[in-house]
């Protein structure tokens, strides 16, 4: 009767050793042999086999990492599509089909590009961008959450009207989500866009207790250390007879300012 190490010897490949290199793909020592099946459907046939290469399994580890973050980005557009309240106009605005009509607002979005190519999310400083109407304040705001989420980041895209609409949905019993959904979602992701600052409506006789500025005190306060970007068409005077102080504060607090000055871009047909 054979022992099981005659079996096993049996069931080896006779092999003949052909020489050795060093693979330029995965730098691994690599031994060329000849060998002999030695069972199953091509018992006998000799083969060239490269013994100690790597480079196919760093391959499949290459293909599941890329598998890996393109589910990650596709979730992460999907977080973004399913929480963001973006006007129809502005859901294809990217930094490309932006085409600034003077000197002051190409440095800006010269500026906005840079901010997005080195944007850490534990560093990058707030920025609030101010202009008149249809200079495109929003439509570089979206511009940037779009070239952040093809990095991996997540971002939230709201004006301050929907988001205060989207607060007091939630009292309605039917609702199927919680204000505190909304506000753990706002202080969760990488950057936050707080879009229109100033076109909310405010009580100003009874500002001490006023539902308006304390729900956006909460969003600031949740935002505090993270990154955000907010745009205004008021200036500061203005913004701070709609906010109150406390808020006004709040958004300056390590805020880069981005003025845009220039016509209504969206009306240089005319």
């Amino acid at each position: 009767m054979q022992s099981i190490k005659d079996v096993g010897e049996m069931l080896q490949p006779r092999q003949k050793l052909l020489g050795t290199y060093t693979c330029e793909g995965c730098g691994r020592s690599v031994e060329k042999k000849e060998m002999v099946i030695p069972m199953g459907p091509r018992k006998g046939e000799t083969i060239i086999a490269d013994i100690g290469c790597k480079c196919e399994d760093i391959r499949l580890v290459e293909q599941a990492l890329r598998q890996r973050d393109q589910a990650k980005l596709r979730k992460i557009q999907q977080q973004f599509d399913n929480n963001s309240l973006i006007n129809k106009s502005l859901q294809k605005a990217t930094f490309t089909n932006y085409i600034p009509p003077n000197e002051d607002l190409r440095q800006v979005k010269s500026r906005l590009m840079q901010y997005t190519k080195e944007f850490d999310k534990d560093e990058s400083s707030n920025l609030l961008l101010v202009g008149n109407y249809g200079t495109g304040k929003s439509h570089l705001a979206v511009a940037i959450t779009k070239d952040l989420m093809e990095k991996g980041f997540t971002c939230l895209f709201l004006s301050v009207p929907k988001l205060l609409t989207k607060i007091k949905q939630t009292y309605n019993a039917a609702s199927r989500f919680s204000e505190s959904d909304i506000l753990d979602l706002i202080e969760r992701v990488d950057l936050f866009v707080l879009d229109d600052l100033g076109t909310e409506y405010t009580n100003n006789k009874t500002d001490n207790d006023n539902w308006t500025h304390t729900k956006l005190f909460e969003v600031l306060d949740n935002r505090s250390g993270k990154s955000t970007i907010f745009t205004t068409n008021l200036n500061s005077d203005r913004l701070g007879e709609k906010m109150n102080e406390r808020n006004l504060s709040r958004i300056l607090d390590g805020t880069e300012i981005i003025k845009m000055v220039g016509k209504d871009y969206r009306r240089r047909g005319f």
